[in-house]
């Protein structure tokens, strides 16, 4: 029982050092920037070449990787684009997968907080 109160309190003490993910844009969309966010969405999505969907990143902070296309034999595809949204972290720019929560970090990628309405 006293590992068990160390253990829940060291963790509360971890959880309040980190600083809650904010939303954010891409302070530039060079070639280079997304050439490294495309290989982050692509292993992401474990999937070897993606699509972005429509919208400027230094603007959104949503980012859409399109469904891969439906094959020569194949009708409609049900499939949906899965979302990401770019998030800033104690100084860090990551992409958060919407429905999952999972995080993925944006190593080398510059990221600005988005300002509140």
């Amino acid at each position: 029982m006293k590992y068990r109160v160390l253990s829940i309190s060291m963790l509360a003490g971890i959880a309040a050092c980190q600083s809650s993910p904010q939303p954010a844009t891409l302070t530039d969309a060079s070639p280079e920037t997304l050439s490294v966010l495309t290989g982050v969405l692509a292993a992401a999505v474990d999937r070897a070449q993606i699509q972005l969907g429509p919208g400027d990143l230094t603007k959104e902070s949503v980012i859409s990787v399109l469904p891969p296309r439906p094959g020569p034999l194949e009708g409609n595809s049900p499939a949906m684009p899965t979302i990401f949204d770019i998030v800033l972290m104690d100084g860090d720019c990551y992409v958060r997968e919407r429905q999952s929560g999972e995080m993925f970090p944006l190593t080398g990628i510059a990221c600005t907080p988005v300002e509140a309405n």
